[in-house]
């Protein structure tokens, strides 16, 4: 996918995400040719703008001739663009000092790490203790109510009965509302939300061909309706953070993303279906959730005996710090991951 750019368009897709980042103002080439590694010329600067904003990597407000990241350009500058970040000894003693903490309950060891990266980082942080029973659906029914909506029906292994009226935004037909239901009955049967993998998904699209579009809607559904079924936690520390960035100036950007941590479904559900041992990256608009536009979301699991028991992370906007912001929350999960196994007789759990 991201084979398409030149070494010269990823070089200046870089440079435009680093200033942007620390200036949260649109860049321009007059900047880029004082700040690039290498002698261009403005125009020749402007040209590789104009091919990375068509490519759709950047975006330009039409307030200002300058240009800002997409977040397909975040996507592949989190991916491959990016330096490292190495911390500091001094903010390795204050995450060694968070992790270490013994005797005190997985609640409160949890609070303590996320006041540490919100403080540390300087934005919104999150503590989580993913959903953990296995909540299974046995099968589906999806019922046409009209040209547009279909009521989907789920028998679940705890004997309930989930129905959701599924707005499809499509007009669907009985044999399109069939085909559908017969590829959930094959795949996400006796499948809970964290055996929901990407590639499981993906093989589900590649069998709908042409109804693929309609799997979104389905899948957010069925998300939502098992994970409220499921448990789980969420601690956020430093929600004033938020307030400083001229992205959340706007009151119902506030709002919506305060509805989000509120419920906390959404990311209770994305947290706990994370099948890696990795630090996720989430980027608005890659993710469904409108109220979450222009924000992202970065986290990683801290596991024992190969079952999450909690995961520590970020949100913030797009225009986010990166490599210190995964640096710091892989730094911690993996201390507290070591305190919790190397301190496993002690530990008490809450």
């Amino acid at each position: 996918m991201y084979s398409e750019l030149t070494e010269r368009q990823r070089m200046i897709l870089k440079a435009i995400i680093d200033a942007h980042v620390d200036s949260g103002e649109p860049v321009g080439s007059k900047l880029l040719a004082q700040e690039l590694p290498v002698s261009l010329s403005s125009a020749t600067i402007r040209n590789v703008m104009s091919e990375l904003e068509r490519l759709g990597y950047l975006e330009q407000p039409h307030t200002s001739a300058g240009r800002v990241p997409s977040g397909k350009g975040y996507r592949l500058y989190v991916n491959s663009l990016m330096n490292g970040y190495s911390l500091s000894n001094e903010e390795k003693a204050q995450l060694d000092s968070t992790a270490s903490t013994q005797l005190v309950g997985i609640d409160t060891l949890l609070k303590g790490a996320a006041e540490t990266v919100s403080r540390l980082t300087d934005y919104t942080a999150l503590a989580v203790k993913p959903r953990h029973r296995r909540v299974l659906v046995m099968s589906y029914k999806l019922l046409p109510m009209n040209d547009y909506g279909v009521l989907m029906i789920m028998q679940t292994s705890v004997g309930i009965v989930k129905t959701r009226f599924i707005e499809m935004g499509f007009k669907i037909s009985e044999d399109m509302s069939f085909k559908l239901e017969t590829a959930l009955n094959e795949h996400l049967t006796g499948v809970s939300v964290e055996d929901v993998t990407p590639s499981l998904v993906s093989e589900m699209e590649k069998e709908l061909s042409v109804l693929a579009p309609l799997l979104i809607p389905i899948m957010r559904a069925f998300m939502e309706e098992i994970g409220t079924l499921n448990g789980g936690e969420l601690r956020v520390e430093g929600m004033n953070k938020m307030l400083k960035y001229p992205e959340y100036s706007n009151l119902e950007n506030v709002k919506g993303l305060l509805g989000v941590l509120e419920k906390k479904d959404y990311i209770l559900n994305v947290v706990s279906a994370s099948q890696n041992d990795a630090v996720n990256v989430y980027i608005s608009p890659e993710g469904e959730n409108e109220t979450l536009k222009g924000t992202s979301l970065v986290f990683k699991t801290v596991t024992e005996n190969d079952r999450p028991v909690a995961a520590i992370g970020v949100i913030g906007p797009n225009r986010m710090d990166y490599p210190k912001v995964i640096s710091t929350v892989d730094y911690l999960t993996d201390k507290i991951k070591d305190a919790i196994k190397s301190d496993n007789n002690n530990y008490r759990k809450d």
